[in-house]
């Protein structure tokens, strides 16, 4: 299960960001909150991870402290 992604902000979508961790991008979910508080593209970010896995899907939410992942 992945817990933690830190990396670089590659990029940012209305529901979702895109984090590049050693030239591999992870799409993760997020709240308004939280893609308010990432910063630009090129900025380092680091998000708390829930890692939902289905049979169809793998869906990573990301939470920018552990208040909000609550």
């Amino acid at each position: 299960m992945i817990a933690k992604l830190s990396g670089i902000l590659d990029s940012v979508a209305s529901d979702s960001l895109i984090i590049n961790v050693g030239g591999v991008g992870y799409q993760v979910f997020a709240s308004g909150r939280t893609l308010a508080r990432v910063g630009q593209a090129g900025d380092p970010v680091s998000l708390l991870i829930d890692t939902h896995v289905r049979e169809d899907h793998i869906h990573l939410y990301g939470f920018s402290d552990a208040a909000e992942q609550e």
